[in-house]
């Protein structure tokens, strides 16, 4: 199961609305300082996701919570949005292909037919990734709560004197 943290920004009808961090693979390896992806990924801010966590019972605002989603989740929506595209770019070059051979026509038809194809594919994946998100399966699940923010708790000493 990928975990995360994630902060309560609001309530709704059996979900909790949260936002997190978007995680990246840059700054795990130990080249991270001379590596011009790396360099970019800390000189940009990160991106932040604004999820709806199912939740019997509403949380404070401002409660730090830990967020699960199965592997397999990723797994299928990767494979939705990238593998299923590329397959239907390569039906389209074959039908190209053929088309090509039965009008005596060069590679242009191969080219148009494999680009219409996978714009279809595109379309096809984006319907179905709809309907995978609301499929409870693969919704994040909350894990369990932390408690409240750290801003919350922490509190500046605004005094001008030092005390006695």
């Amino acid at each position: 199961m990928i975990k995360a943290l994630a902060e309560v920004t609001g309530n709704g009808d059996g979900v909790v609305f949260v936002r997190c961090q978007q995680k990246t693979s840059c700054g795990s390896c130990a080249s991270k300082s001379a590596c011009g992806t790396g360099i970019v990924n800390n000189a940009l801010p990160g991106k932040v996701l604004d999820i709806q966590v199912p939740s019997d019972k509403p949380l404070a605002v401002g409660s730090i919570i830990e967020i699960g989603l199965e592997e397999q989740t990723v797994l299928k929506s990767a494979a939705v949005v990238y593998v299923l595209p590329l397959i239907f770019a390569m039906v389209g070059a074959f039908f190209g292909q053929f088309l090509a051979n039965l009008l005596a026509a060069g590679e242009g038809v191969i080219i148009l037919t494999s680009l219409a194809f996978g714009g279809a594919g595109v379309l096809v994946a984006r319907s179905v990734s709809r309907k995978m998100e609301r499929d409870a399966g693969m919704t994040p699940t909350l894990l369990r709560v932390l408690g409240t923010s750290l801003t919350d708790i922490a509190v500046i000493n605004a005094a001008t004197e030092d005390s006695d």
